[in-house]
């Protein structure tokens, strides 16, 4: 499904370059499995999975998109305040990055299975075509390894606390991966109709997003960071740390707390942290 003809955004050479600095990538990846890895888990490593940017956004005037939907805005923010995005933004600047480096790359978009909100895309995510095997790039999963999706068969990306599963259905996949509650999972079915999607696909899903029947996203901070060896979760001022043997702790963390957390465990900028507005009592959000 393709939207509007629209201009795809692009990375210039020194915007590029800043990136895979901030990456702690030396030198473009070579455009192999190997150089895509390198390129993937930097990402997921480095990039938070948050709302921060649209919670900010909900607290102004809201006269312009809400924010970091365009990834060179995107990648701006995340240079000099820290900040990710949830799926559409994230995965729109993955795709922008991969593209840019020179991989043969297409958004796609499906549904994550979550009782109580709206199915229909509510997902976007990234598939990266290598000698005709198609890889899930997908920076709000962030396994560190991309996953094969090849028609009838189960994947893996390995073991551990970021290995997530292709599992085969009668209409392509399930892909099943775990945030910081690791015993319930989270299945992704990416949908034939949405593959693949454009940029004006992935703005308009983000706007819709600001709907709360569409998002868990709108009334409180959440935001997730990956370690090699540990998960960082923080929403509602707990904190939740899942450790790689899958221990999970939780602290309930005090306002003062909250921030020097965000400063100094997920490198968000102090200014950007400051201006989070208050999280919504009773509302929806993790």
């Amino acid at each position: 499904m393709i939207t509007a003809t629209v201009i795809e955004p692009a990375l210039s050479a020194d915007l590029l370059e800043r990136v895979l600095a901030k990456l702690g990538l030396t030198e473009q990846p070579g455009l192999d499995l190997t150089g895509l890895n390198s390129l993937y888990a930097a990402f997921s490593g480095n990039v938070s999975n948050d709302n921060i940017q649209k919670r900010i956004w909900f607290a102004g005037e809201r006269t312009k998109p809400v924010t970091g939907g365009d990834p060179i805005e995107f990648f701006e923010n995340w240079l000099f305040h820290g900040t990710g995005g949830t799926c559409f933004p994230v995965n729109n600047a993955m795709y922008t990055l991969v593209r840019s480096v020179g991989f043969d790359v297409r958004r796609i978009a499906g549904s994550i299975i979550m009782e109580g909100f709206e199915q229909d895309a509510n997902h976007g995510s990234v598939l990266v075509t290598l000698k005709g095997v198609d890889y899930l790039v997908d920076a709000q999963i962030a396994s560190f390894k991309v996953l094969p999706l090849v028609p009838g068969q189960t994947a893996s990306t390995g073991e551990g606390i970021h290995d997530i599963k292709a599992v085969p259905v009668e209409d392509g996949f399930h892909v099943i991966w775990y945030a910081h509650n690791r015993e319930q999972p989270i299945p992704f079915h990416p949908a034939a109709e949405y593959d693949p999607v454009d940029h004006a696909f992935f703005l308009t899903r983000y706007d819709l997003s600001t709907s709360n029947s569409r998002s868990p996203f709108n009334e409180s901070l959440y935001i997730c960071r990956r370690f090699s060896d540990s998960i960082l979760t923080l929403g509602r001022n707990n904190k939740i740390t899942v450790a790689s043997d899958n221990t999970v702790t939780t602290t309930e963390l005090t306002d003062e707390e909250r921030l020097r957390v965000l400063v100094e465990e997920f490198g968000i900028s102090e200014k950007t942290a400051n201006a989070l507005p208050p999280d919504v009592p009773g509302g929806t959000g993790f």
